[in-house]
């Protein structure tokens, strides 16, 4: 089942067009705002791998991921 982009926009259009249809401007954004939030501490996962890489390593591994 292959959806192109255009077919992709048009369901985002008809959703949001339900969205404000049903809910006042600030519940929109609410919302939209409890979509957007991941999960998981960022930061402490940035961090935890404090594995030194160098140019040329990172060249070595998209030559052999590419």
């Amino acid at each position: 089942m292959g959806t192109n982009l255009r077919e992709l926009e048009k369901i985002k259009d008809k959703g949001f067009a339900v969205l404000k249809e049903n809910l006042s401007p600030a519940e929109l954004v609410q919302f939209l705002q409890m979509l957007g939030v991941g999960t998981g501490d960022y930061t402490k996962e940035k961090y935890e791998n404090d594995e030194d890489i160098t140019i040329e390593d990172f060249k070595k591994f998209l030559a052999k991921n590419n």
